[in-house]
C-alpha cells in the first residue's frame, strides 16, 4: 500500500483521523486495542480492503465533488458522495456517514481529504457482524429455554462445549427445556435430571444423543433444507427433513417427529434451529430399551410360572440352557396352580417337584416338559387352526382346539385352556395354560 500510494497516481485519499481509527478499534471490541492486532492473514486482508476503500484512482478536489457513487480502488466497491445542505458527506456500507473535516491537502501524486470516520466496505461490515455474533454455545447459554441443552453438553463431559465453541461451521438442532424434560419423564424414575447421567456408560449415551443433533461442516439454514432430505449427523446416523405447510420437521429413529419452532438462529460458527423434541438415534433407542427376555428369563420374571422354572431346573436335562438359546421355540407354560393340581393327581409320593429326584424320575420330568415345547417355530395363537396337529420336542403331538377360545388337547381326557396367549420373547413365544399337558408316555409311566 505504501508503494502504491508513493507511485505516480493520481489518487484521491479520504484519510481518517487518529480519532476515527480509535473509534473503529472500540467498535471491534477487546481483541483489537491497536492496529497491531490485525495480525492474521484474514485480518491483514481486511485492513487492506478498508484502506483501498478510501482511495479513488483519480484526483478529485473538494470543488470537484458532486453527489453520486464513486468507484474506489477496492474492486466492485463504491463510496457515495451525499449532499447535505451546503456540504458533502461520505456514505459507506454502514448506516453512519463520514464528515469531511479537511480538504485539498495537495501532494505530488494527488490530493487528500481528512474525514472523521473510517469508511467500511461490506467485507468489513460482515467482519464486524461476525465479531459481534456469539458462538453456538454462547447463544444457547444466553437463551433461557436452552439451559438444559447447555447442562447436557456439560454433563456429557466429552469436550462438546469446546467443540461447539470452535470454528465450525455447524448446524445444531437444539431441543428446548420442555423437550429435555419430556425425555427425562420417558426414561423413568432413575432420571430426574441430566445429572443422573453420571456413569461412563450413561455419559457415552448422552454424547450419542447430543452429537445426533449436530451437523458438522455446514451451516444449513432453513432455506437450504428440502423435503425428504437426509442429513448425516456428527453421531453417524441420519436425520430426515420433512417440510409441511412451510414448517420444518425433523425425523429421527422414533415414530415422533420434532418440529422446528425457531429456525435460523445465526451464530458466529453456524446456525441453530430450536426444536420441540430431543432427537433419538437408533443407537440410543437400543441402549435405552431393555433387551427382550428369552423364554426362560420371561418365565423367571412371571410369578405364576415359578413352578415350570423349578421343573426345568429339577429335570437336570439342560432344558434351561436349551430354552435360553436361539430358538425359535413355542412353549405351552403351565401355571403354578396347574403344577399343583398335577402333583395332587400323582398322590402322596409327590408333594413337590423336588420329589422327582431319581434319575428315572428326572428323565420322566424332562419328557413331560419337552411335551410342552415346539422347536423351530414361534407359533402365535392367530396362526393356529382348529384341530391342528402340533409336533412337540418329546415326539408326541398336541392338537389345537378353537371352539371356545384356544384349548390344547393332550393324551388325557381334559383339554388345557390358553389363559394368556402370545407372550413374545427374544427366542420365541409362550402361551400360558391352566393344565400340565400329558403325553401317552407319561400317562403310561405314572399309572
Amino acid at each position: 500500500m505504501v508503494a502504491t500510494l508513493n507511485s505516480d497516481g493520481p489518487f484521491t485519499v479520504f484519510a481518517p483521523t487518529d480519532d476515527a481509527f480509535v473509534a473503529l478499534l472500540d467498535l471491534l471490541g477487546d481483541d483489537y486495542n491497536s492496529l497491531d492486532d490485525f495480525d492474521t492473514m484474514e485480518e491483514m486482508s481486511l485492513l487492506k480492503d478498508i484502506l483501498l476503500f478510501h482511495v479513488i484512482t483519480s484526483e478529485v478536489k473538494s470543488t470537484d465533488l458532486s453527489a453520486g457513487e464513486v468507484p474506489t480502488a477496492l474492486p466492485n466497491n463504491s463510496i457515495e458522495i451525499i449532499s447535505s445542505g451546503d456540504i458533502f458527506v461520505i456514505g459507506d456500507a454502514s448506516s453512519t456517514d463520514a464528515n469531511i473535516t479537511g480538504v485539498d491537502i495537495m501532494a505530488s501524486n494527488g490530493v487528500a481529504h481528512t474525514i472523521d470516520k473510517v469508511l467500511l466496505p461490506q467485507s468489513a461490515i460482515d467482519f464486524v457482524t461476525q465479531l459481534q455474533m456469539k458462538t453456538i454455545v454462547e447463544t444457547a447459554v444466553d437463551t433461557d429455554d436452552l439451559s438444559l441443552l447447555v447442562d447436557a453438553l456439560i454433563q456429557a463431559d466429552a469436550g462438546l462445549v469446546e467443540t461447539l465453541n470452535g470454528n465450525g461451521p455447524f448446524t445444531v438442532f437444539a431441543p428446548t427445556n420442555t423437550a429435555f424434560a419430556a425425555l427425562l419423564d420417558t426414561l423413568g424414575d432413575d432420571y430426574n435430571s441430566l445429572s443422573d447421567f453420571d456413569t461412563e456408560e450413561e455419559k457415552d449415551l448422552l454424547v450419542t444423543i447430543l452429537t445426533y443433533h449436530v451437523v458438522a461442516g455446514t451451516a444449513a439454514f432453513s432455506t437450504n433444507l428440502s423435503d425428504g432430505q437426509e442429513i448425516e449427523t456428527f453421531q453417524g446416523e441420519n436425520v430426515t427433513v420433512i417440510i409441511k405447510d412451510g414448517t420444518v420437521h425433523i425425523s429421527d429413529a422414533t415414530d415422533e417427529n420434532a418440529t422446528v419452532v425457531i429456525p435460523d438462529v445465526e451464530a458466529s460458527n453456524g446456525v441453530v434451529h430450536v426444536i420441540d423434541k430431543v432427537l433419538l438415534p437408533q443407537a440410543a433407542l437400543d441402549a435405552l430399551t431393555p433387551p427382550t427376555p428369552n423364554i426362560v428369563e420371561a418365565a423367571q420374571a412371571t410369578e405364576s410360572l415359578s413352578a415350570p422354572v423349578s421343573a426345568l431346573i429339577q429335570s437336570d436335562a439342560g432344558l434351561v440352557t436349551t430354552l435360553s438359546g436361539e430358538g425359535p421355540f413355542t412353549v405351552f407354560a403351565p401355571t403354578n396352580e396347574a403344577f399343583t393340581n398335577f402333583l395332587n393327581d400323582l398322590g402322596p409320593n409327590y408333594n413337590s417337584l423336588s420329589d422327582f429326584d431319581t434319575e428315572e424320575e428326572k428323565t420322566l420330568l424332562a419328557k413331560l416338559l419337552t411335551y410342552h415345547v415346539v422347536s423351530g417355530a414361534a407359533v402365535a395363537s392367530t396362526d393356529l387352526s382348529d384341530h391342528q396337529e402340533i409336533a412337540t420336542v418329546q415326539g408326541e403331538s398336541l392338537f389345537a382346539i378353537l371352539s371356545h377360545g384356544v384349548q390344547i388337547r393332550d393324551k388325557s381326557h381334559v383339554d388345557a385352556n390358553v389363559t394368556t396367549p402370545d407372550v413374545m420373547t427374544s427366542n420365541g413365544i409362550v402361551h400360558i395354560i391352566d393344565k400340565v399337558l400329558l403325553p401317552q408316555e407319561i400317562i403310561d409311566a405314572l399309572h
